[in-house]
């Protein structure tokens, strides 16, 4: 699995990297080495980005391009057979522009898939994590069923929030301070657009019974930082 095809190898010329490998390699051995490079591009990319947001990426678009960019380093790296004075100079093109474009890289803040508790009672789902560039950071969530309608938030780094209401979307973005509306944490996220997640708890055909659980992690955006307490944009 690549973040790219083999027919997405191109040079900036708009010529495909196989018009340059070696004339006796067939056309199936041509792709097989693309594919090799591929394979290799995917994970320096992957372990570069492991632990900062999720993996694979393909939630950040440039890394396609930083992945063609390796590939078209190493495949002329080896099989580069015309007499040409520039080739060092394209392989280092190439090889140079794709790290630095990784090492630069910029990236929204994400969420796991949500897992499930392999001895939940309860069959329902959780809908999408949305994240907020600038106030989710990287932690694991526990999802934690405490009665027959609600479920308890908790993250490794901001603590417990405040309980979700199954069937409700989570925080209401109508709030309005009234009677049945959640009870906001007014030190740590007094609006509802200051919460770092935000989703949604469905019931299924088995309802939910205390202790049925759900995780998943979520990963801060790359320009947040945390300056004294106090969350700005890099």
């Amino acid at each position: 699995m690549t973040y790219a095809t083999n027919a997405d190898y191109l040079l900036d010329s708009g010529q495909n990297v196989s018009l340059f490998m070696d004339v006796e390699l067939t056309d199936e051995e041509k792709e097989k080495q693309k594919s090799n490079s591929g394979e290799r591009a995917y994970n320096t990319i992957n372990d570069y980005l492991n632990g900062k947001t999720v993996i694979p990426a393909r939630h950040i678009r440039i890394v396609k391009q930083i992945e063609i960019d390796f590939v078209l380093a190493d495949v002329m790296t080896g099989a580069y057979t015309m007499e040409t004075s520039n080739v060092s100079d394209w392989i280092e093109k190439y090889s140079s522009r794709a790290k630095e474009a990784l090492t630069n890289i910029r990236y929204k803040a994400s969420a796991e898939d949500v897992v499930a508790n392999a001895e939940n009672t309860g069959n329902g789902t959780i809908g999408a994590i949305v994240t907020n560039d600038m106030f989710t950071q990287t932690e694991q969530w526990i999802l934690t069923c405490v009665s027959s309608t609600q479920f308890s938030i908790f993250g490794s780094v901001t603590g417990y929030l405040q309980n979700i209401t199954i069937g409700t979307q989570y925080p209401e973005a109508d709030w309005t301070g009234q009677v049945g509306d959640y009870n906001f944490n007014s030190q740590a996220y007094p609006r509802f657009e200051q919460y770092p997640i935000s989703f949604k708890i469905e019931n299924g055909s088995t309802v939910f019974v205390a202790n049925d659980k759900f995780t998943f992690k979520t990963y801060q955006a790359s320009f947040l930082i945390n300056t004294s307490g106090r969350l700005e944009r890099g």
